[in-house]
């Protein structure tokens, strides 16, 4: 395996993740930004006000999400170890 191999697995490897956490990332931000939002025109700076909204939120993207993540990993595996044979040449 040379190192181009390598740093090109490694590479696809991190691109796929930042694809997979894209989605689940934006919703907690855009879900923080507003309750930022909210708390700032209401005068209620409670710490832990944020919580529940951007697990909710969050759960419910990685739901929504779920069956194209499946698909981009299982598609990245199946490449990845239908290639082992010339990876380890």
């Amino acid at each position: 395996m040379t190192p181009e191999v390598v740093t090109n697995i490694g590479k696809d490897l991190l691109q796929i993740t930042v694809i997979l956490m894209a989605p689940l990332l934006v919703a907690a931000m855009v879900v923080g930004l507003a309750i930022g939002i909210f708390q700032t025109v209401t005068s209620v700076h409670e710490q832990t006000i944020t919580f529940l909204p951007k697990i909710f939120a969050v759960m419910g993207v990685f739901l929504l999400c779920l069956p194209w993540m499946l698909r981009m990993m299982t598609s990245y595996t199946i490449n990845l170890l239908g290639n082992l044979a010339k990876y380890c040449q």
